[in-house]
Parts: C-alpha cells; structure tokens; sequence
C-alpha cells in the first residue's frame, strides 16, 4: 500500500471485495448513528481506514453509497404480512412481536436503525424506502386483516410500532429502553389490535 503527500492511505490497497466490505460494514454503523444528512464520505473514509477517493471509485457518490447499504432485512417484509394471517383475535399480538422483534434481534436491528433514521432526516432516503412500504401496503388485502380499508387499521398500527420502537432504541429513554421485551408486548399489543380492528367486522 503506498502512502500519499499527506500521509494518508491512497485509494489503492489489496482485496477489492474485502474492502468494499470494509467501507460498506463502517458506513452502516455511521449511518445508523447519525443519519444520513450528518455523514459524510470523508467520516466513512476515515472510519474505514481508506482514502475518501477509493469510496468515489467503488460507490461513485454518497447517496450510492447509502443505497448499497439501505436494505430492509430480508425477512421484514414476508414476516410482517405473515403476522396479519390468521385469527383476527392475535392480530395485534402477532404484528407487535414481529415487527418490534426486528429491532430486538442483533441481527435486523442496525438495518432498522439505518433505516429508520436516514428516513427521518433525509428527503433521499425516504424516497427510497416509500416504495417498499408501500409494496407492503400494497399486499395488505391478501391477508386476513378486517373491513373496507385494512390498508388504513394496517398504517395507524405501523405508525404506533414505529414510535415505539424509536423510544426504546433510537432515544433509549428509560423505563421503556429497560422494559422486557414480552412485557412491551404485553402493553403494546392492545392499541395494535385496536388500530387493525376498531370498528370493523372480520371478513367471511
């Protein structure tokens, strides 16, 4: 590896997989801590060990970079439509467990974190993470959620669990941070269940 003017790494160094994972892998953890308006390809560079021209010759741009590494969990999705099978009783019960279970698994939740807070704070992310949701939204009358309009109960429910979960992990404001994961679900679960099926009939 050789060395530039300054000092610091040039763009080259070996193992072109390795370190795109490498400036992938300290991307995510910086756009999960701070959002992507805050992070800068010059911080991700540096987080990486890598010279902020070696970013531009893998990823060509910043938002490119971010979108490499927007990606909802795999299983998001299927799970969540999965929950809003079956007994329209649990129906509450199961979307809670499963979607608050995203952020609890180590494996999910940086992706929710990223995620999450890029599409707080930037008018880029979120154009990239609306339509996914609303693929989602999209499906929601395949499953067994009740009356005219589940899409509505479906989104009233999503936005509950999403306040929530940022509480619990993005502020980590206590008691809610420390409060064990099935008595979370034990609270939430009732106003979920509320939003999937205030006023509606169960269809036939």
């Amino acid at each position: 590896m050789t060395k530039s003017r300054t000092g610091g790494r040039t763009g080259r160094r070996p193992g072109h997989q390795s370190t795109r994972r490498e400036i992938l892998d300290a991307a995510r953890q910086l756009f999960a801590t701070h959002g992507y308006s805050a992070t800068t390809i010059r911080a991700v560079a540096a987080a990486a060990s890598v010279d902020p021209a070696l970013i531009h010759r893998h990823f060509g741009s910043k938002e490119n970079l971010f979108a490499a590494t927007l990606n909802f969990p795999e299983q998001a999705a299927p799970n969540v439509l999965a929950a809003l099978h079956g007994s329209p009783a649990g129906l509450g019960e199961r979307l809670t467990r499963t979607y608050l279970g995203l952020w609890e698994d180590a494996s999910t939740r940086e992706q929710m974190e990223i995620l999450t807070k890029s599409s707080l704070t930037s008018t880029e992310a979120m154009a990239r993470v609306r339509p996914v949701i609303a693929r989602v939204v999209g499906q929601i009358r395949t499953t067994d959620l009740p009356g005219p309009l589940p899409e509505i109960g479906f989104q009233l429910a999503m936005g509950h669990l999403l306040g929530v979960a940022c509480v619990r992990h993005l502020t980590q404001a206590p008691p809610l941070s420390t409060l064990p994961f099935e008595d979370l679900v034990a609270r939430v679960a009732p106003a979920v269940q509320l939003h999937l099926t205030s006023g509606q009939s169960p269809r036939a």
